[in-house]
């Protein structure tokens, strides 16, 4: 099994990289909340320390967003999780027939895993069907990521009753109030909002389908990847949990400037897993292989191929 990973915000919506306010590196993240705009900022921080070109972490909508900015080439550097890498690229989903031709990989981080959160009327991932399951709201990365297991199980959104389609921070809630009986969710380890459905509203890890994961993390699928829930991750006495996952990634644009590049990988694999819990198992040998579909930027490999890393690309 695989051991994976892991400034300011310009406010004009729209501004691109010929702005004269624009920093060198621009590096589209996600919610000024969430960890991947603490990783883009890390990134910066990384960046300044070493005395590289300007860097500014710009918070947005998230994955999607930020690979369509990243093909009208308002951010040259973005955070995606790796199945919307793989499709942005592959012209799959939401690029069907218009890929990003453009697009480069530069590095996975860290991994997002999928975590099954149920209170004491599920004691398996089996005991889902029937039960009150939120399954995610529509057009999101964890909605997307609950359909192909439904599909993988053989189950609809009628096998739950009812399927909630909320988001994120709203299942929290709801799961808390006693309105569901377990929720899905797709994120870094650990997460705050999954401690809380844990610790404080009664919540327990449930490992999903050993037959699941091994139809869903295969090569037809390269984004998935295999993925460890250490124990006590959340509470104490609680056991290891076997899921999978996607990848959260670092990506560019073929036509940015490999000196870019060049400082942006120096800084992170200088002194980056001391920056989030998230990046606490990051490992350069993963880091540069996995849940990367597009092909890595040239300036990336070649700094990658100095230090006797093996590549995907």
């Amino acid at each position: 099994m695989k051991r994976l990973l892991v400034s300011w915000l310009i406010a004009v919506s729209g501004m691109t990289l010929s702005s004269a306010n624009a920093a060198d590196i621009v590096i589209g993240t996600g919610g000024e909340n969430g960890v991947y705009h603490a990783t883009g900022k890390a990134i910066c921080d990384l960046i300044g320390k070493s005395g590289g070109p300007s860097c500014e972490a710009r918070s947005s909508g998230g994955s999607v967003r930020n690979l369509k900015d990243i093909a009208d080439g308002k951010v040259n550097f973005a955070m995606a999780q790796s199945d919307w890498q793989f499709h942005a690229f592959k012209g799959s989903t939401k690029w069907e027939g218009k890929p990003v031709a453009n697009l480069r990989a530069v590095m996975s981080i860290y991994p997002e895993a999928v975590q099954v959160i149920a209170n004491d009327k599920v004691k398996r991932w089996h005991d889902l069907k029937g039960k009150r399951v939120n399954i995610g709201n529509p057009g999101s990365g964890q909605r997307e990521t609950m359909e192909e297991m439904m599909t993988a199980q053989g189950w609809r959104a009628s096998s739950f009753d009812p399927a909630s389609e909320v988001n994120s921070t709203q299942q929290i809630e709801l799961f808390c109030a006693g309105k569901l009986d377990a929720f899905v969710h797709v994120v870094g380890i650990p997460n705050a909002a999954m401690a809380k459905a844990v610790s404080e509203c009664g919540g327990k890890i449930v490992e999903p389908s050993s037959t699941i994961v091994r139809k869903l993390a295969t090569s037809a699928r390269p984004y998935y990847s295999k993925v460890t829930l250490p124990a006590d991750t959340y509470k104490k006495g609680q056991t290891k949990v076997d899921t999978f996952g996607v990848l959260a990634t670092l990506v560019t644009g073929a036509e940015t400037d490999g000196k870019l590049v060049d400082a942006v990988v120096k800084a992170v694999f200088a002194a980056f897993k001391a920056k989030h819990p998230s990046y606490a198992n990051a490992d350069p040998a993963n880091m540069v292989m996995d849940g990367l579909s597009a092909p890595l930027h040239p300036a990336a490999k070649a700094y990658y191929d100095s230090k006797g890393w093996k590549t995907g690309g």
